[in-house]
């Protein structure tokens, strides 16, 4: 249910872009309805096969916020620095120096941003689905590790179609890179998801940080003319989850079935 309606919903922009043709709605119409397809598809089959209760249940696990500030700074802080220490080794081999402005509007509006993509540029609309029921169900047939994996696979494969949509974020990034990166950050959500008492807006917070800063900070080969900062957001993120998994005994591979 969440690839066809979320693949269905994106098909006219896909055609559109094949054909070149103009739709007459915006493609920011089709793009964030279709990212709501996993949470939408949760919802429903909870409250459908679970029950009124268990329906209550997920949606209160948006509401936990009474956890160690620590794992705020984590979320909000961490793909931030991750990214700079990217971009720092980008120029110190002789790359574009982004035009960071320190103080102006531009960095005012980042917090708005921040919460425009936390409600419409996918962590409202698909961490129910991923974390709030996906994740679970897959650690209860194996360990916390392979379950991050395979959510990472299903998760780098749903965004398929969006590589082919020029108006979206993915367009412009090799999907081979958003594989590999894919893959480590769903696992350093799932540490925070269970470091902070899996609560799903934690995970929300990570996970619009990470979309925030990306385009903040400027990360993308259309700004600075060259994968390697990408290529070195994806080493980071990778050494950063393999530190996770190694200090986790929560995370370790001999626990898979």
């Amino acid at each position: 249910m969440t690839f066809g309606s979320a693949w269905l919903i994106w098909l006219p922009l896909l055609v559109a872009e094949y054909l070149r043709l103009s739709l007459p709605v915006s493609s920011v119409v089709f793009i964030t309805s279709g990212s709501f397809a996993p949470s939408i598809t949760a919802l429903f089959l909870t409250w459908r096969y679970a029950g009124g209760t268990e329906l209550r249940q997920l949606l209160c696990r948006a509401l936990v916020w009474r956890v160690s500030p620590l794992w705020y700074v984590i979320a909000i802080v961490g793909p931030a620095l991750v990214i700079l220490l990217a971009m720092g080794g980008h120029i110190l081999l002789g790359g574009r120096v982004p035009n960071y402005v320190p103080f102006g509007v531009r960095w005012l509006l980042v917090a708005v941003n921040f919460i425009l993509v936390l409600l419409i540029g996918g962590p409202l609309g698909e961490e129910f689905g991923w974390r709030g029921v996906l994740l679970p169900a897959l650690e209860a047939r194996f360990s916390k590790l392979w379950g991050s994996v395979i959510l990472g696979i299903i998760w780098t494969v749903w965004h398929l179609p969006l590589f082919f949509i020029s108006a979206s974020a993915q367009h412009s990034l090799p999907f081979w890179l958003f594989a590999l990166l894919t893959i480590p950050l769903c696992i350093l959500i799932t540490w925070v998801y269970h470091g902070s008492g899996e609560s799903i807006l934690l995970v929300m917070i990570f996970h619009a940080s990470v979309n925030t800063w990306s385009g903040a900070l400027k990360i993308s080969p259309e700004e600075t003319g060259s994968i390697r900062p990408l290529i070195f957001v994806v080493l980071l993120t990778w050494v950063t989850a393999l530190m996770v998994v190694g200090g986790r005994k929560k995370f370790s591979i001999s626990n898979c079935c």
